[in-house]
């Protein structure tokens, strides 16, 4: 008759545990071979029409009571900027960027003495954003037409819904760029480049190049049938592939 053999419970969980450490030992899964990968590093771009126009301008009134020059001014503005609507400008396409006061001088024609003050003077500075080049000389009449001097723009650019466009567009062509280099890299070396493993933006992009007109006359020359032309917008990617 075969004996019964019985495995003592309290030496069962100890040889488990001794078995596992021997494993662990031989094989030591935590010494396994890195991933071997090839980082390159590649610019995509990619073209981009301006659609957004800034223009500024300012709004100055002369009185010997500073006070009534302002409340002249500030008419002034509000006329101004109901022509502006009128156009079709948005309300949060015009912003007022600054407010001066202080006293105006006389005329001078020598350098001495100095000149004294002889009125108050306040002025607005707003900006203007245009969004239809088509109603770009209107803009510009109603704002020579109605008191506006010191005209400086237009600075071209684009909207940020485009802009975003336009870097999903430049990321793609680095992405596609960044593989032809590794594969080139990796055939040189005997190997082949795989799957993407990593990709990182390097920093800052291009922005498209504002056109700014420093001076009223080169503003009408410039705002006069506006053509935003054509500019770039530039991406670095930083891209690991896999060696194969």
């Amino acid at each position: 008759m075969a004996q019964k053999f019985n495995l003592n419970p309290n030496l069962v969980w100890p040889l488990v545990i001794l078995v596992i450490a021997f494993g662990a030992f031989f094989i030591k899964p935590w010494q396994t071979k890195p991933q071997e990968t090839i980082s390159v590093s590649a610019q995509g771009k990619t073209q981009v029409t301006p659609n957004v126009a800034k223009l500024t301008a300012t709004i100055e009134t002369q009185n010997p009571n500073l006070d009534t020059a302002r409340s002249q001014n500030q008419q002034k503005v509000s006329i101004l900027v109901d022509k502006l609507k009128a156009l079709g400008i948005e309300e949060k396409d015009i912003k007022t960027e600054n407010i001066s006061a202080g006293p105006g001088y006389e005329a001078q024609t020598l350098i001495y003495p100095d000149p004294k003050p002889n009125t108050n003077q306040i002025s607005t500075t707003i900006e203007v954003t245009i969004r239809n080049f088509d109603i770009s000389d209107e803009v510009l009449a109603a704002l020579t037409q109605n008191g506006a001097t010191n005209l400086y723009g237009p600075n071209l650019t684009v909207d940020d819904q485009k802009l975003e466009e336009a870097k999903a567009k430049a990321r793609d062509d680095a992405v596609e760029s960044a593989r032809k280099k590794a594969e080139q890299l990796a055939k040189a070396s005997g190997r082949k480049a795989g799957k993407v493993v990593k990709i990182q933006e390097a920093g800052d992009f291009g922005y498209p190049y504002p056109l700014i007109a420093r001076s009223e006359a080169d503003l009408k020359q410039q705002a006069a049938q506006i053509q935003p032309g054509r500019n770039e917008v530039t991406i670095t990617l930083q891209v690991d592939f896999s060696l194969k």
